[in-house]
């Protein structure tokens, strides 16, 4: 009986574990770890509770680069070069921008200012031709002055044949001397005239039989320029200078989250939050909310909103990597420096909150696109960072520098050095136009539908091993073996990869999807990348990054 129901036992669990195939596909919105064939621990698409400790979970084995790989389900549907349209998702400017109540307002203040420069510029250039003018005039010799004779130079008795040197350490200008009578070349004072015309009086003289002196009313001799009784002079309005903010709604501060309602041409109609704003005279407000026109290419997208499909990661918001020759920074490494993730209405799921700016969200679309055409997926770690992170990484990097030996020959030795590695100011990632992004190979998808518009979810995947961990920040990490220009989008083609890099072909096909969707690699970082066409698209007013992004404002597309 005995051996019956070990039989009988045995049997059961046999059953059993054959109804756990490798690889199981998933609800989405549920999360644990499916056997992959090999014995390995797969990773799967997390759930908001998986996520209140961090973000994808850790990496048992790296997978194998293979070629020829394709997605289980068909490519995203393509939007504007987006995911899902642009409409509902959440935006926010990088800047202080004007909201307009119609476009024409816009265009309107841009041509007074236009007009203004332009009237500026005619009005100095017929200032300069007077002035030309007028010197041409006084260089011309007088017949009567030629024939004049040599002035006494006082006191000696000798005549001067040769005009006399102007004193080096007075100014130029209106031929005035320091004893307040003019030179010989402007003709005889004021006073002098008074003096020799009988029919002049001096109305500031007073003596026997004259009256008290009378108000001066020739003016300021300095500017001429009308002076009123008692000296006060005439109060003149400047005039009022045009700028490209007049007849705005008001204007949003830099960072505040807004709803992109619409988009035509180069702008969104948006709605915004009206408790941002003191100066309700001039607002229309609707349910509490702003509605008007903002310039987009000076604002940033959530990229969750309109490219579900990758996987984001923001691990400054929960755990720090930034670490150096593999060791932890001090008061850096682990940290939490911004919001978690937060609930997103528009994809029903928790998740991080990573803006770049509009222009670069369309290319790296395109990068997801062709990476899940080969059966891979990005991993965005992070787009937008405050500035205020930035200068923590900075101060702390710096100290490790001159305290530590061993960092800083893996740091700032030559061709290298610290602000390669992390600027010591505003930066890219301040302004935008940055991300730091990694690469996986995807195991499972599904369809998911959105409002009716179709997107790729992942469900499972593998982390490939890149040349070192995320936020590395030594030469370990470089992606060529020498600094290359960072404003030029071409200069890494000639560049020569480093080591680690040609050896990793996960990094190199990282840098082949980024790069042929448009964007820059930078020299130091192999997970770095720049949209160099969205920053001269902004470089006449760059933001600064000293905002926190705390929400969203999302809905379903419409």
């Amino acid at each position: 009986m005995k051996k019956r129901w070990t039989a009988l036992i045995t049997a059961a669990l046999l059953l059993f574990s054959s109804c756990a195939p490798a690889g199981q596909m998933r609800d989405p919105d549920q999360s644990t770890s499916s056997s992959t064939g090999d014995g390995s621990q797969a990773q799967t698409d997390q759930s908001e509770e998986d996520h209140q400790k961090g973000g994808l979970p850790s990496e048992p084995a790296p997978p194998s680069w293979e070629e020829g790989r394709t997605l289980n389900v068909a490519l995203p549907d393509s939007y504007n070069g987006l995911e899902l349209p642009i409409q509902g998702a959440t935006g926010f400017p990088t800047v202080e921008l004007p909201l307009w109540a119609a476009v024409e307002d816009a265009q309107a203040a841009r041509e007074a200012v236009e007009a203004w420069e332009k009237a500026q510029e005619e009005a100095l250039l017929a200032q300069e031709q007077a002035a030309q003018e007028t010197e041409a005039a006084g260089s011309q010799s007088d017949p009567a002055s030629d024939a004049a004779p040599a002035q006494e130079t006082g006191g000696t008795g000798a005549e001067s044949s040769t005009p006399q040197e102007a004193d080096p350490d007075q100014p130029e200008g209106d031929g005035t001397q320091t004893d307040g009578t003019q030179s010989p070349e402007t003709g005889p004072s004021e006073d002098a005239a008074s003096m020799t015309d009988p029919g002049v009086t001096d109305p500031n003289v007073t003596g026997p039989g004259m009256s008290e002196p009378l108000p001066d009313q020739s003016g300021d001799p300095g500017t001429g320029d009308p002076v009123l009784p008692g000296g006060e002079e005439p109060v003149q309005e400047e005039p009022e200078v045009p700028t490209l903010n007049d007849g705005a709604i008001t204007l949003l501060p830099a960072g505040v989250p807004f709803t992109v309602l619409q988009e035509d041409g180069e702008w969104w109609y948006i709605a915004v939050e009206a408790d941002y704003y003191q100066d309700e005279e001039q607002t229309v407000l609707l349910h509490g909310e702003l509605n008007g026109w903002v310039e987009h290419r000076y604002c940033m997208v959530n990229l969750p909103d309109v490219i579900p499909s990758i996987l984001y990661d923001a691990t400054n918001s929960y755990s720090s990597r930034f670490v150096t020759c593999g060791r932890s920074i001090p008061e850096i490494t682990g940290e939490a420096f911004y919001p978690d993730r937060t609930y997103n209405p528009r994809l029903n799921r928790s998740e991080f909150m990573m803006p770049v700016l509009y222009s670069m969200a369309k290319k790296l679309g395109q990068a997801q696109r062709a990476a899940l055409s080969e059966g891979n997926t990005l991993i965005l770690y992070e787009g937008f960072r405050p500035l205020s992170l930035q200068l923590k990484v900075y101060n702390a990097m710096s100290a490790l520098v001159k305290n530590d030996p061993e960092v800083k020959a893996a740091v700032a030795d030559p061709p290298w050095q610290i602000t390669w590695f992390i600027a010591g100011g505003v930066a890219n990632h301040q302004q935008g136009y940055a991300v730091d992004v990694g690469l996986a190979k995807v195991t499972s998808a599904v369809e998911k539908y959105t409002n009716g518009y179709r997107h790729v979810r992942i469900i499972t995947f593998e982390q490939y091993k890149m040349p070192t961990p995320i936020h590395e920040l030594s030469q370990a990490a470089a992606t060529f073996t020498a600094p290359v220009a960072i404003f030029s989008s071409t200069a890494w083609q000639k560049a020569e990869l480093s080591a680690s890099m040609a050896a990793s072909e996960p990094a190199r096909g990282l840098q082949r999807y980024c790069t042929g969707a448009g964007l820059t690699p930078l020299a130091s970082e192999w997970w770095h990348f720049n949209d160099l066409e969205a920053y001269f698209q902004v470089q006449d007013n760059l933001g600064r990054g000293d905002f926190t992004i705390s929400y969203i404002r999302s809905v379903a597309p419409g």
